[in-house]
């Protein structure tokens, strides 16, 4: 479940840098104190009334929220049209392009014009309410300001070319929560961060081209087409399991496992063959199956193809099955990917309306990895390395099945 982290992380991290921006850093106690109605003076006091300080609080939320609109819209856009071209393989020669613009424009190796422009909008008249705050901040994001604009660019030209728009939705939700979390932490510790700033103002050119170096090094690997390393279980082990965040992190799988141990079985639904034939997993039963969720437009998925292909060639004689299961795709449609993309050596499948309805709606790649019995053992978001599908598999290979256990 650590596939994914990296890649959040970065947007996180993205935000973080973007708050810490010369366009933005400057100007956050006069925004928070716009948007409260309470001046900076009265902030520096503490906000010596409750009422204040909940003034503070709620338009800061609201203020946020209206910023992450306009970031969350933005992001699942770019992931959505990349998701509709991503066959092309321009569309991710020019996505890390774009990237690498944004960070020489941080560096300041490059001057685009346009985003030397603000537009945002900032006036003395003071905003009612949440909804009002609200406003406020989807004001300030429709802005694009000179700082703002690349590294929240490189972010959006991530999305595009991350897999799909829950990818992209992701993305922007973390980019928008590292900027959304100091702002507010701002609001609630003003003199602490009038303190900050007069220590910090003076690297404020670093945290430019620290952003510029990290986004120039994103666009070469989605350029180059290894972006995979970026979600690199090594590289991951330093981030906290983001996935556990967002959903339920099913039962893992171990070395020893108990004959006893309650596995949910894996729904036996009806896939079809490139060929048009039947098929289920019970026809598979006896065999350790790394059922892989893709689709031809999903990049994440296109590049874990060779690691999975080897990993079919050399544990197959352990009673390894690697299925890859498409339910977007027709039969035509993954055959003419094999002929144009990348070919598969192991099972390929088509969902058809069964398993649409027991497996759609997830985010690709997603894989199960299911034991000799049936059961469901890991449930995985994301592409992995070899080392990482092995340290997964390599347990289950190594299990008897349960039934061989309690006798």
């Amino acid at each position: 479940m650590q596939d994914q982290n990296i890649t959040i992380g970065i947007a996180f991290i993205a935000g973080v840098l973007s708050f810490l921006s010369p366009c933005v850093l400057p100007l956050v106690p006069g925004y928070i104190s716009l948007m409260s109605g309470v001046s900076i003076d009265r902030l520096k006091e503490g906000g010596s009334s409750t009422t204040a300080r909940r003034a503070v609080i709620f338009n800061s939320l609201a203020f946020n929220a209206g910023l992450s609109v306009i970031f969350l819209a933005l992001g699942t856009t770019a992931g959505l049209i990349g998701a509709a071209i991503i066959n092309n393989i321009w569309v991710r020669v020019i996505g890390g392009l774009i990237i690498i613009a944004f960070g020489l424009q941080l560096i300041g190796l490059l001057k685009i014009a346009t985003l030397y422009k603000d537009t945002r909008f900032f006036s003395n008249d003071k905003p009612r309410g949440a909804l009002g705050s609200f406003t406020l901040g989807i004001a300030f994001a429709a802005g694009w300001t000179p700082c703002i604009g690349p590294i929240l660019g490189g972010i959006i030209g991530l999305a595009a070319t991350s897999g799909g728009w829950r990818s992209g939705l992701i993305l922007s939700a973390f980019y928008s929560a590292g900027l959304a979390v100091p702002f507010l932490l701002t609001g609630l510790g003003i003199n602490q961060f009038l303190a900050f700033y007069g220590k910090f103002r003076k690297h404020l050119h670093k945290v430019e081209v620290v952003s510029g170096v990290v986004l120039i090094v994103v666009g070469l690997l989605v350029m180059s087409g290894q972006s995979t390393l970026l979600t690199s279980s090594k590289l991951a082990a330093f981030l906290p399991n983001a996935e556990g965040w967002i959903k339920v992190k099913p039962p893992t799988a171990t070395t020893a496992t108990p004959a006893n141990t309650n596995f949910e079985a894996a729904p036996e639904v009806h896939f079809q063959t490139l060929t048009g034939q039947s098929f289920t997993l019970g026809q598979v039963r006896g065999q350790v199956v790394l059922l892989n969720f893709w689709a031809t437009w999903c990049i994440p998925c296109r590049e874990e193809i060779p690691v999975l292909n080897a990993m079919q060639h050399e544990l197959e004689g352990k009673g390894l099955k690697i299925i890859g299961a498409s339910l977007e795709d027709t039969a035509e449609s993954v055959n003419a990917y094999q002929k144009d993309v990348r070919k598969f050596e192991y099972q390929v499948l088509v969902g058809g309306d069964d398993a649409k309805a027991k497996f759609g709606g997830t985010p690709l790649p997603t894989t199960y990895l299911i034991d000799r019995d049936g059961r469901i053992r890991q449930k995985i978001i994301g592409a992995r390395d070899r080392e990482g599908w092995e340290a997964a598999v390599k347990p289950l290979l190594d299990e008897p099945p349960a039934t061989a256990q309690i006798k």
